[in-house]
């Protein structure tokens, strides 16, 4: 199906066209037919980046634009939720029937507030737990809600966190039983246990659009499911780095996840120096004015200077204990390809060529 098929706004289809988009993916054209355009309940579970979140957006846009509704978008982690409020605001740009411009907006904290001033904005951002406690301090705004779409739906079923994910869901529907959920996941094994709860549909797919190659590292070499192996030389002593080091070899980025913040800090250390002799002078350039921008934006600290000297040879580190400004400007240049290896705890989102997942 092709983006200029869709029944939405044609700003919506222009928007889109723009970015380089041009035809559905399979599963986002499962969850069109499955009618989640239409106002119906829905369980999307479809791998990484096989394109759940633009099916979020045309829906959250769908019900500001045709509907003159508010959708609320939950995700589970802080750091996920100024992922998806830096993608919306995109959308910023494009005009209701009033005349006014989409606004997007985001709470995550101070959970002793029915923060009233998200009331102005037609798509709103939160984490599970500060939905739960808008709910609780009875926002008005809330009674508003067409639509909520839930990320990581999969959390239903974690002791610590499904408990306040299915209060808010609940409420949700108790305050508007006309409103529409959209649950999203990439790992949800009960999509029908799920979707049977939420009287919704259920979409279930292993479709991607760039094939996943699964390995163990063991005795320098990389074993895959698929049979084959890569030889991988050991120069650091340390695996997680050998295996990145060896990607960058072939022109790519390495992701290396770490259990704890100060294991993220401390891989990143050890990734600069190993990174450093391989830059090019113009990437030396472009490194040293990100580590500029870092040193000269928010509270310096001694956990910022560490960043900026890492990011200066060529790597660092992504935790949430990093200021918003600067886990931004991480993000960004590991984005644009300018960080070469990125150490970093499970909170954080992007694509990489490899991802090295050390425990």
């Amino acid at each position: 199906m092709k983006i200029s098929e869709l029944s939405i706004d044609k700003q919506v289809i222009e928007l889109l066209t723009k970015e380089g988009f041009d035809e559905l993916y399979p599963p986002q054209q499962h969850a069109i037919e499955a009618g989640v355009l239409d106002g119906k309940n829905l369980v999307l579970a479809s791998p990484t980046a096989s394109g759940k979140t633009l099916v979020a957006e045309l829906c959250m846009l769908q019900h500001v634009l045709e509907h003159r509704g508010k959708a609320l978008y939950l995700a589970p982690l802080r750091a996920l939720a100024s992922e998806k409020f830096k993608e919306f605001q995109r959308y910023s740009t494009i005009k209701k029937s009033n005349g006014d411009y989409i606004r997007v907006g985001i709470s995550t904290g101070d959970y002793d507030s029915s923060d009233p001033w998200l009331g102005r904005y037609d798509i709103i951002i939160s984490t599970n737990e500060k939905g739960d406690s808008l709910l609780r301090h009875r926002a008005p705004w809330m009674g508003e809600l067409t639509l909520v779409v839930a990320d990581e739906i999969h959390l239903l079923t974690e002791q610590e966190r499904g408990p306040t994910l299915e209060v808010v869901l609940t409420r949700l529907n108790e305050i508007n039983p006309n409103i529409q959920v959209l649950a999203l996941s990439a790992t949800v094994r009960n999509a029908d246990e799920v979707a049977s709860w939420l009287k919704a549909g259920s979409v279930t797919t292993d479709w991607r659009p760039v094939p996943l190659r699964e390995g163990i590292y063991h005795d320098n070499q990389v074993q895959f499911r698929d049979g084959a192996s890569r030889e991988i030389l050991s120069g650091t002593k340390t695996p997680s780095l050998d295996i990145a080091l060896d990607i960058l070899g072939t022109g790519g980025q390495a992701l290396i996840f770490t259990e704890t913040r100060r294991s993220a800090v401390e891989m990143g250390r050890r990734a600069s120096v190993a990174v450093k002799s391989r830059l090019s002078k113009p990437e030396e350039r472009a490194l040293r004015a990100i580590s500029n921008r870092i040193l000269s934006t928010g509270e310096k600290t001694r956990l910022s200077e560490a960043l900026a000297t890492q990011v200066e040879a060529g790597a660092g580190f992504h935790h949430a204990g990093l200021a918003g400004t600067h886990r931004g400007i991480i993000e960004d240049a590991f984005r644009e390809g300018r960080i070469k290896v990125l150490a970093a705890t499970p909170t954080l989102c992007l694509p990489a060529g490899e991802e090295i997942f050390g425990n």
